[in-house]
């Protein structure tokens, strides 16, 4: 079962963090499950901010809180 959902924002870890700087926050848009079911390895298309797109495996991922600010202007774009 992938760890993200898609929709959900997600961050970079580690060296693909430092390599993207400060822009190192996307939005999951399609998950690949790994063909030998080791969920580990299942592959997420990431889309940045700037319409850079990035697949990365789940361990080269994070989950993102949302601030209160960006919860109420998700709710407030949803309205």
């Amino acid at each position: 079962m992938p760890r993200f959902r898609i929709g959900e924002r997600v961050g970079l870890n580690g060296l693909l963090r430092e390599m993207h700087g400060g822009e190192a926050i996307g939005t999951v848009v399609s998950i690949t499950p790994d063909r030998h079911g080791m969920d580990g390895f299942d592959e997420y298309e990431i889309v940045f901010a700037d319409s850079r797109k990035l697949r990365v495996r789940r361990f080269q991922l994070t989950h993102i809180v949302l601030t209160d600010d960006e919860s109420h202007e998700k709710a407030s774009l949803g309205s």
